[in-house]
């Protein structure tokens, strides 16, 4: 029982070294919209597969949180940053809670693409901030941590798409690849590079291969954005630790 309390106490202190109360708050926030969401989408008798969907990232929410507290302090995932919470709440509510609880996927048109794009850029700070629970990390040049920020990124961007498939073939109220959605000349897609030959007859292939190129753009956009970040913060560090060995040679 004590050890229990003790890594209650561990954990807190450590969320409240990483947050800011304002983020901390945020998280609230969604969770309580999301469970709103659920219990809203049981009553109304939502498809099985959005009031699941509904259900699963509600609980993801409380990601960070479990899976630091569950690991042993041996395993990396015991020291994954809080602040991996706060991206994939992102995640939660951009996807989720607006996408499917306020319906912006079916009435916002092509905020899917906009989704897709966020979602390609915001998960390589994501897969930075997670080499963070890695021993060696503050030596990592900006360079390779953005590298691995990419790589992330590619990973999660392949991964969402196949599950989508996946979701679609053996659920049968899914429609994730957009099946019954004809391509046409007002989508931003169709204006950049022009109707493809037989696109009309693969929607689902139009949809899946859309989706990956507005976040490969996004991930593109986020990594200069990130590399300039991390090589500033590093440049700081470096004028910081001259100073000190300066100050104690005086």
């Amino acid at each position: 029982m004590l050890k229990l309390k003790n890594r209650f106490v561990y954990e807190f202190s450590e969320m409240r070294k990483e947050l800011h109360l304002a983020e901390y708050i945020s998280w609230w926030i969604l969770r309580i919209c999301m469970i709103v969401t659920a219990v809203v989408f049981s009553f109304n008798g939502e498809a099985v597969y959005a009031r699941n969907l509904i259900l699963l990232n509600t609980l993801a929410t409380f990601t960070i949180p479990i899976l630091r507290f569950i690991s042993s302090r041996k395993i990396f995932t015991s020291k994954i940053t809080y602040r991996c919470q706060t991206y994939i709440d992102i995640f939660i509510l951009m996807g989720s809670f607006l996408g499917h609880g306020l319906k912006f996927l079916g009435e916002i048109h092509e905020y899917d693409k906009f989704m897709h794009f966020l979602a390609g850029g915001v998960i390589v700070f994501l897969g930075a901030e997670v080499l963070k629970a890695f021993k060696g990390y503050e030596i990592i040049p900006p360079g390779i941590k953005t590298f691995c920020g990419v790589g992330f990124s590619f990973i999660i961007i392949v991964a969402w798409e196949l599950m989508e498939f996946f979701a679609d073939w053996f659920i049968t109220d899914s429609n994730n690849q957009g099946y019954y959605i004809v391509p046409d000349e007002s989508m931003l897609f169709v204006k950049i590079f022009g109707m493809g030959k037989n696109v009309a007859d693969q929607a689902p292939v139009f949809d899946t291969n859309a989706d990956m190129f507005y976040a490969v753009v996004g991930c593109i956009i986020f990594t200069v954005l990130l590399f300039v970040y991390l090589h500033r913060k590093e440049q700081k560090r470096a004028v910081k630790e001259e100073t000190a060995k300066e100050t104690i040679r005086v």
